[in-house]
């Protein structure tokens, strides 16, 4: 009877704290746009129960179980100017190919400004030649 129980408290609990909301999120505003949240939930459980008796004619009761879930974020829908949009985060996705180049563009843009910089400082060096003639 205890493991019958425990699945029943088990599911009971899952139904209390799984709903919509774990799935599609609260929207979010952000100036003109609205951001939905879509979340990929994934579970699992077992559990089991046994009894017997030893050589030596012992009864013995057993059970058990276990569970685990795992929450993902798997996408973002995106509400603009009555536009909807899906942007879905997985590998290999835009989100991702952008994060990855992050590095490659800053280095790009630190070499953009570090040429824009020397331009400066020589139109300056040329502009104190010509005060000086």
């Amino acid at each position: 009877m205890a493991t019958v129980q425990l699945i029943d408290n088990l599911v009971t609990t899952l139904e209390r704290n799984i709903n919509t909301k774990t799935v599609i999120g609260e929207p979010v505003k952000v100036e003109n746009c609205t951001l939905v949240p879509v979340m990929d939930l994934t579970f699992g459980f077992g559990g089991g129960a046994g009894e017997g008796k030893s050589k030596e004619e012992q009864a013995g009761t057993g059970s058990g179980g276990g569970g685990a879930a795992r929450l993902a974020p798997k996408a973002i829908i995106v509400i603009k100017a009555g536009e909807v949009s899906v942007v879905p985060f997985t590998r290999g996705g835009p989100l991702e190919k952008l994060i990855e180049e992050i590095p490659t563009i800053l280095d790009k843009v630190q070499l953009v400004l570090k040429k824009d910089e020397a331009k400066k400082e020589e139109a300056k060096k040329d502009e104190h030649k010509k005060e000086i003639f």
